[in-house]
This record gives C-alpha cells, structure tokens and sequence, in this order.
C-alpha cells in the first residue's frame, strides 16, 4: 500500500506540471528536432523534445503556444524537406522505360541532387531547382537546348547573397550541355511576419488544468500519508494487546 501511494504521488504531481503540453510534431529525426527545438526556444516558445524510441522524436509545447509554434516552424520551413538521390530515383525498376521516362527521371534526379546542395548553405530556409534537359523534336528536327531554374528563400545574413555566380556554376556543370547563360537565379528574402502575440502564462493556480492536478496530487498525498498513521498505529495497538495478554494471565 505504501509503494502504491507513492505511485499515485509521482504520477499526480507529473500530471500537475507536464499535462498542459500537447504534440507539436512527431516522428522527427534528432537532427530535425533538435533544429525545430532551437527555433522555438530562440523565439520564447517553451518547447520541449521528447523521445519516442523507434519513432523517432517528437516536439512538445504548452497549450497556449500552439498556434504560433505553428506559425513559427511553417515560416522556418520546418522540418526539412528530404530530397531524393540519383540511386533512389533509378533504383527498382521493374520494367524497361522509354527515353521519355529516362530523360523526365534523370532532369527530377539532377534538380533533387541540386536543391539538396543549395539548401546547405547557411541560412537558406528553401531551395527548389527546376531542370530541363537536351530535346530534341524527331518531327522538325529542332532542338532544344537544357535550361535550370534555381529559387532559394534565404535569412537576412545569409551569404547565399553572394553566391549567385557560384550556383549558376554548379548548376551549369551538373546538368550536360546547359551553359551559365541558360541558368537562372532566383532569391527571396525571408520576412518574419508579425506572429501571434504570446499569451501570458498563468500560474499553476490560475490555470484549470494544472490546478486539478496540483489538488489530485494534494490529496494522493494525504491519502498516503493517512495510510501510513493508520498503519503504524495498526501496529501499535497490535503490540500493546500483545503486552497485555501476559499480565491479564
């Protein structure tokens, strides 16, 4: 009984304190949780990250901060996207595809591969990379040359600024035939919009919840705490009846 109360204690109490935060986000790898955890925290929403074993991590934050942790990870972009590998796009085929087919899966590779790469720059939230290779018409006989479309949504301090020059090499390299002329750039810098004002947290016992589970946890322990008198008093009595039956003898 006495292990028991003290259960009842330790549960009450972690639900007084730990029940008003609800799911923010689940199933994140570390890296991601642990960016999204950064960027709320430096934003004063209290946020915490919680492990979830095989499903990964999962980001916690209190009830009131919930619309605008939302507003937050949407404008940060978060989590990141995950982009797919030339060995990914290529691998399991079943069947024999058409030039067609090949042509569409290898311009999707090379501009996953790309955006991927530009997105590892500091400070950039989204890169998106639009490739179109070689064509050529069978029934005029004319064509077209490759081309790349780059966009990138960047922070203020990103030196992505500076780099215009040095993706439009990349860009150019990796894709047969374009030249720098047929590559463009597009940047757009990130606005952080006016969010949600913060709502001024409550004290314990001003909040509902909390103080439901701050007078379950009062009275789990009066409870145990009668448990443990009347036990002990339970054993007294036991001691003075058994101090008594000699004498009455």
């Amino acid at each position: 009984m006495l292990r028991l109360s003290k259960f009842v204690v330790i549960c009450c109490c972690a639900l007084a304190f730990t029940g008003c935060k609800e799911l923010l986000y689940s199933n994140l790898s570390e890296d991601d949780a642990n960016e999204m955890l950064v960027t709320l925290l430096k934003r004063n929403v209290d946020a915490q990250k919680v492990a979830a074993g095989k499903e990964g991590f999962n980001i916690m934050v209190e009830q009131e901060d919930m619309i605008r942790a939302l507003e937050i990870i949407s404008e940060h972009s978060l989590p990141r996207e995950r982009f797919q590998s030339l060995g990914s796009v290529f691998s399991g085929q079943g069947m024999i595809a058409s030039q067609t087919e090949e042509q569409a899966r290898l311009a999707f590779a090379i501009s996953e591969e790309l955006a991927n790469t530009f997105s590892k720059i500091d400070g950039v939230l989204d890169a998106r990379v639009h490739v179109v290779l070689v064509h050529h018409e069978q029934t005029s006989g004319l064509t077209t040359p490759p081309s790349a479309a780059v966009f990138i949504r960047h922070t203020k301090d990103s030196p992505v600024t500076g780099m215009v020059a040095g993706i439009k090499d990349t860009a150019a390299k990796a894709v047969p035939g374009l030249s720098l002329d047929n590559v463009t750039v597009m940047m757009e810098l990130f606005q952080e919009n006016i969010l949600a004002p913060q709502i001024k947290k409550s004290a314990w016992y001003e909040d509902p919840l909390k103080l439901c589970g701050a007078l379950a946890a009062a009275i789990a322990l009066l409870a145990a705490i009668g448990i443990v008198i009347l036990r002990r008093l339970g054993f007294a009595l036991k001691r003075v009846k058994a101090q008594d039956k000699p004498s009455k003898a």
